[in-house]
């Protein structure tokens, strides 16, 4: 029986790798980023972008520990992995180059709005997640 057992083992794990491989992703942690439902790419809001989080932040201020590359690590890294041990719930990074805009409507000016614009805008990094407890943590240990 163990014979068998292992067999099956081995085929799956060769079904999966060509499943990953035919999608062009390595393990499934890419493939769940990459083909991500509550994402969608051709979105021209940030808003739009997420609409599967229910809460998102730009890390505006470029001396954030997540912009630190020339230290010799990767800040997003750090991050991730805190965000891995603490937070509940799924979250995100993203890197999108975007511009802030302040529509005026009916009543006047509206709440500011980011708006994804990959020729002219200036890059962020973006932080979404789906709970609010989530959030709550994220802005209390690394808001901005």
């Amino acid at each position: 029986m163990k014979f068998i057992d292992r067999i099956k083992e081995r085929y799956q794990a060769w079904k999966e790798k060509q499943f990953l491989k035919k999608h062009g992703c390595d393990n499934w942690r890419q493939y769940n980023r990459r083909y991500d439902p509550d994402v969608f790419y051709p979105a021209s809001k940030v808003e739009h972008f997420y609409h599967g989080y229910r809460y998102f932040t730009p890390i505006e201020y470029h001396d954030h520990v997540v912009y630190k590359w020339d230290l010799g690590y990767d800040g997003s890294a750090v991050v991730d992995d805190w965000c891995k041990e603490n937070l509940a719930g799924k979250y995100r990074f993203d890197f999108l180059r975007v511009f802030q805009q302040t529509p005026i409507g009916l009543n006047g000016v509206e709440k500011t709005e980011w708006h994804i614009n990959e020729i002219g805008g200036s890059d962020y990094i973006f932080f979404a997640c789906q709970k609010p407890e989530d959030f709550f943590l994220f802005q209390l240990k690394w808001g901005t």
